[in-house]
């Protein structure tokens, strides 16, 4: 059996966090557990949770080896207990940006145990949007998919609930992938130069013969230049693979073998790999000869005593006489009588190589010297040319001439911000100009930033945590698609309830156990969608039946939908199909129309969607493209300053040509024209978790699901 983790482009993106964990057994006892492997990523991610996923590892592993006695099956199911307690404390800690952004997978594999048998046990669970594929004979299953829809059981907090059993034999494989990572390797896309863009990459691994694979067989299936260049270098996640070769089924002792896949890196300098050696010898507190002085002696000592000592500690390497009224030369002079004539090869051996590594050292102090100047030179440079152009777009301000002055102030921080990154001599000189550039910028684009912005109402986290938010009929709807709960928030009266009786205690609302993804407003009901395609509408306060929506196509997928005047939109994302299903939107009478023509550009690579007599589909890319009577017009471009990073959702109001437009990753709110301009920006940094939002009906309120707390801004 080997295993590979194939990590893509770690770091490629600042909110996105994944990894994967190979544990194999380390004694006699922990053999009859057989191994642990796991692999997930974390979105959306908040600097607090760095170490989140590998903090889960760690309780499942240390859970399922705690007790060797127990079977397999007992101790994964006592690992899954454990971490869903340690899950549910994250939450009770406010800790709660994980939930719905986690994907992740946790598989054991016991080998066979009986000289004949040649199957293996596997168990696996997980829990969001991660892949867990059989390869067999060719042939691929997806054998996560009964999990696919699985929901978090929220009270007590339940993360991983089902468990799938299975057997394994000999050559077959198993796949752990990441989403951006799935939907790649199933098509590497059209921009890639490469022969392997047409081939489904999944495939190509299935169809490795039997004897195992290596890193050689690996690398020629999935070329480094793939993900180095175009679409692949954007791809960020993990790919576990584990395989049970025929010839390696006996040997349980291998070792996990990384792979990474990284961007194509920029080419070597002189001037960035000896720098920091440079500085350092600089700053210590000898100076650059007494640290050259004590590299040779260090060496000269470990050849004195014939390299056959151990590593010296710090404290035996400093018997040296001081410094302080000798030179480099004449103390060097002094330590050669010492030394034993007959270790004399290995002195001279040393020698050369201390002369070696001083010159290396002195030119790379030379040209580090030339190089600093000219640097210094470039950004002084650079630094009175922002000015100047800080100068020039203030003069255009008081003519009214917004945009250009607009134009400059970019430029400028553009110029800057390389200077702002790095230390150096300017780099406060930098910093006082790039404020006042920001502060510019921040005003010409409308940019207003709150301290203190309005709450509404906090939740306790042990009764409720909201993921989504819905305004209808001037109240807020919260609710969560892993609870059959739902919260109704009156944003005047600033208070919570389930519905209200006459005698004004709170009561439930009638779920009939459903659990809700997403919600929208159309006409005077309330209806709620949950996965894979059933409506359930909710009217004069209580609940109607649901129903399945039929499907225009077999592999359809809903993965957003809005409603304008009497129609109910749904996109999906990965055909870029937008289907219209015409109120009233009833069991017999729900028939789809697909809404584009088809000649028309499809809505692929997109996230989000808002209605409001035209569609407005917000891409991957931080682009919006606008469709009209079936037709697509065009793409606006986002240029606005802060530049935005990971647009996150897109909504609009029947009566209003505004667009608005969540940013969490910027702790902001958007408000466009229909044009792409400007028109309002909301940013605080008490916005750090945001979840969702919802605009009211006279478009003067907006209300921000942030964490466990609403907050209301008035527009």
């Amino acid at each position: 059996m080997r295993v590979f983790e194939l990590h893509f482009n770690p770091g490629v993106k600042e909110d996105l966090i994944f990894d994967s964990f190979c544990y194999e057994p380390e004694n006699i006892y922990e053999k009859r557990l057989g191994s642990l492997y796991m692999a997930g990523e974390l979105r959306n991610a908040l600097p607090q949770n760095s170490r989140f996923l590998n903090s889960i590892a760690q309780v499942i592993k240390g859970k399922y080896y705690a007790f060797p006695v127990r079977t397999p099956e007992q101790s994964f199911k006592e690992s899954l207990k454990k971490i869903n307690e340690f899950l549910a404390g994250e939450v009770s800690k406010e800790n709660v940006s994980w939930l719905g952004n986690l994907n992740f997978a946790i598989l054991f594999l016991k080998p066979p145990t009986a000289f004949r048998e040649k199957w293996w046990e596997i168990n696996f669970t997980k829990t969001g949007d991660i892949k867990i594929l059989l390869l067999r004979g060719g042939e691929i299953t997806d054998i996560g998919e009964n999990l696919e829809f699985q929901d978090i059981e929220p009270y007590p907090l339940k993360v991983f609930v089902n468990i799938v059993s299975g057997k394994l034999t000999v050559n077959d494989k198993i796949l752990v992938l990441t989403k951006e990572v799935f939907e790649f390797l199933s098509n590497p896309g059209k921009n890639q130069k490469s022969q392997k863009s047409n081939q489904n990459l999944i495939q190509e691994i299935a169809k490795v013969a039997a004897g195992g694979f290596d890193e050689k067989k690996l690398r020629e299936i999935l070329p480094v230049n793939l993900f180095s260049k175009n679409e692949g270098a954007e791809i960020s996640g993990v790919c576990l693979l584990i395989d049970l070769s025929e010839t390696q089924s006996k040997d349980f002792s291998d070792k996990p073998e990384i792979i990474t896949f990284q961007k194509e890196l920029e080419k070597f300098s002189i001037k960035e790999a000896l720098s920091p050696l440079i500085r350092l010898l600089v700053k210590v507190g000898l100076g650059f000869k007494r640290a050259l002085f004590f590299v040779a002696s260090f060496l000269i000592l470990k050849l004195k005593r014939g390299l056959r000592e151990p590593a010296y500690k710090l404290k035996n390497v400093l018997h040296f006489p001081k410094l302080t009224h000798h030179r480099f030369g004449s103390s060097f002079v002094k330590i050669l009588p010492k030394l034993k004539t007959r270790n004399w090869r290995q002195i001279k051996k040393g020698l050369i190589l201390v002369s070696a590594l001083f010159l290396f050292l002195l030119i790379g102090f030379f040209i580090f010297q030339i190089e600093e100047k000219q640097q210094l030179k470039k950004q002084e440079a650079v630094l009175d040319e922002v000015q100047e152009k800080i100068n020039q777009a203030e003069k255009l301000l008081i003519f009214k001439e917004v945009g250009e002055a607009n134009v400059l102030f970019k430029e400028s921080w553009e110029e800057i911000l390389p200077i702002t990154e790095k230390e150096g001599p300017l780099k406060n000189e930098a910093n006082s100009l790039k404020e006042v550039i920001e502060e510019n910028l921040n005003d010409i684009n409308k940019l207003e930033k709150i301290a203190d912005p309005q709450l509404i109402f906090e939740f306790n986290p042990k009764e409720f945590i909201p993921q989504k938010m819905v305004i209808f009929q001037q109240n807020l709807y919260l609710f969560d698609p892993f609870s059959e709960n739902i919260f109704k928030v009156n944003p005047v009266r600033n208070n919570i309830s389930n519905e209200m009786n006459e005698n004004g205690e709170k009561v439930l609302i009638p779920t009939s156990n459903q659990k809700f993804n997403l919600a929208v407003a159309l006409n005077d009901a309330l209806l709620f969608f949950s996965k894979p395609n059933r409506i359930t509408s909710f009217k004069n306060s209580q609940f109607g039946d649901s129903f399945s929506l039929k499907e225009p196509y077999s592999d359809f997928t809903f993965s957003n939908f809005s409603a304008f005047q009497s129609g109910l939109y749904f996109l999906d994302s990965e055909k870029g199909e937008v289907v219209k299903y015409a109120a009233p939107l009833e069991k017999g009478k729900d028939f789809p129309q697909l809404w584009l023509n088809s000649q028309t550009k499809k809505a692929t690579d997109s996230k989000s969607m808002a209605v409001n007599g035209s569609i407005w589909i917000l891409k991957e890319n931080n682009t919006i493209s606008r469709y009209y009577a079936g037709q697509y017009q065009k793409d606006l471009t986002l240029d606005f300053f802060p530049y935005p990073k990971k647009l996150y959702k897109i909504t609009a109001l029947p009566n209003s040509s505004y667009l608005y437009i969540l940013e969490p990753v910027q702790n902001r709110i958007i408000i466009l024209d229909k044009n792409g301009e400007i028109i309002k920006q909301f940013q605080s940094e008490k916005f750090d978790n945001l979840k969702d939002f919802a605009v009211s009906d006279d478009a003067k309120t907006i209300y921000l699901l942030n964490g466990l707390k609403v907050y209301k801004i008035e527009i």
